[in-house]
């Protein structure tokens, strides 16, 4: 794709959103809505533009250089009943057209050519309203179809599926599980779910059903535990394996006067399975300072997250599955590193230092910093473990209420493991991205 095109292009997402969003905010976007019925629909539109130097860190002479573009629209319709006494009916449909330009992305996911349309959410739901009123207003809510779901932060479950067969693989508008029964149970301080999740073929068709309970204190924070047990999957080492999570997120030390200390952490246990020994453990621990009586508010934070790796003398399988994890509180969660965390370490077999600035100029734009040291749990054939140091800075501005802008320098150098595996230059990364919702 010329560079002329790819400017035409973000440049159309650009005045879609400064010039036309206005007449549509001012406009009537509710088709319908009479006796407690309403039908809404709208619209989310991405665009991104991605240039990399040295990819593979030079190994690949032949792509040493490569530039791609990603697109996607979303046209989403939703729709609710109120009965009034009997709770609130509610769903939504919602399908994706997306689309790979250039050479495709620096790990080979797409193409030029990945492009195609697809259901993303297409549900139903209740929810019980004042129904239950010694519970809480909307205390049950339950919902079957393809929709998303997420268990706290994402460090597990959040992104069903993984973008490549479609085209878009970074700008990932696809994140529902094809197929999901779900009951919220939303009491408080104790909250709690009841789910059963197919992925989508991007993640081998897996199918689990389990349970997560959590306890929230609005100033404290949350704590929660989770168990799950997949039953099937195209991916040997999931069939059979029991998942056990405890997390907890949150400021814990508020009303000690430190409402500026922010703590999390999650630890994830993998067993059993039906044709390996699943013996895996992944976690992290991140705590965080915002300097809030400082100009910008910066906040600086630091996280060590581990994902053990299969060691070759035993007969278990040790290699830590991921899953389902997204992205959610911001750059680093939980894709870390905007080259190695996307395109070549997937959060098994490493241990990850992150040291993380963030500061807010203005109400709309946030900048930041973000430094990686990436160290494989297992070493490499070599006996290698030292992978890779990465720096991310990026700058987030929100125009309005409908349009988000972002862009992201990258600078990734090869260690010891990553000089065997891929090459020994430096890489860079620029992307800069659009995203357009009504």
């Amino acid at each position: 794709m010329s560079d002329n095109a790819t400017r035409s292009l973000m440049i159309f997402f650009t005045a879609l959103a400064v010039f036309l969003t206005p007449a549509l905010a001012k406009a009537d976007i509710n088709l319908y809505e009479r006796s407690g019925a309403s039908l809404d629909f709208g619209l989310n539109l991405g665009a991104g533009v991605f240039s990399a130097d040295s990819t593979g860190f030079g190994g690949n002479p032949n792509e040493e250089n490569t530039g791609w573009s990603e697109y996607y629209v979303m046209p989403v319709l939703k729709g609710a009943y109120d009965t009034g006494h009997a709770g609130i009916f509610y769903g939504e449909m919602a399908y994706v057209g997306a689309r790979t330009l250039g050479d495709g992305d620096v790990a080979n996911f797409t193409d030029g050519d990945s492009k195609g349309w697809e259901s993303e959410r297409a549900y139903v739901g209740w929810r019980s309203g004042s129904l239950f009123q010694s519970l809480g207003e909307d205390a049950i809510d339950i919902s079957v179809g393809e929709q998303d779901f997420s268990i706290g932060d994402g460090f597990l479950i959040m992104d069903g599926q993984f973008d490549f067969e479609d085209g878009a693989y970074w700008l990932a508008p696809h994140s529902s599980f094809d197929q999901a029964a779900v009951v919220n149970i939303n009491t408080q301080p104790v909250r709690g779910d009841l789910f059963y999740l197919k992925s989508d073929a991007d993640q081998g068709d897996t199918e689990l059903y389990g349970v997560n309970i959590e306890h929230v204190n609005e100033t404290l924070g949350t704590v929660g535990a989770s168990y799950f047990r997949i039953t099937d999957s195209d991916y040997i080492n999931r069939d059979g394996m029991d998942v056990y999570s405890v997390r907890g997120q949150g400021t814990p030390f508020a009303n000690l006067g430190a409402g500026d200390l922010f703590l999390a952490g999650e630890y994830v246990y993998q067993g059993g399975g039906d044709d390996l020994d699943v013996d895996a453990h992944g976690w992290y621990g991140e705590a965080g300072y915002t300097f809030s009586i400082c100009p910008w508010n910066p906040t600086l934070s630091y996280r060590y997250a581990f994902f053990s790796g299969d060691e070759d003398d035993t007969s278990d399988y040790e290699a830590f599955d991921p899953l389902f994890y997204g992205f959610s509180r911001g750059w680093g969660t939980h894709y870390m590193g905007e080259i190695v965390g996307e395109y070549y370490l997937f959060n098994s077999n490493q241990e990850v230092h992150m040291v993380h600035l963030n500061m807010l100029p203005t109400e709309k734009l946030s900048t930041g910093a973000l430094y990686y040291d990436f160290t494989l749990d297992e070493k490499t054939a070599g006996g290698n473990d030292h992978f890779a140091q990465e720096v991310n800075l990026y700058a987030d501005y929100t125009v309005n209420d409908y349009l988000y802008l972002s862009a992201v320098f990258a600078y990734a150098s090869p260690e010891d493991a990553a000089e065997e595996l891929y090459g020994s230059k430096d890489m860079k990364l620029f992307q800069v991205a659009a995203f357009v919702t009504f």
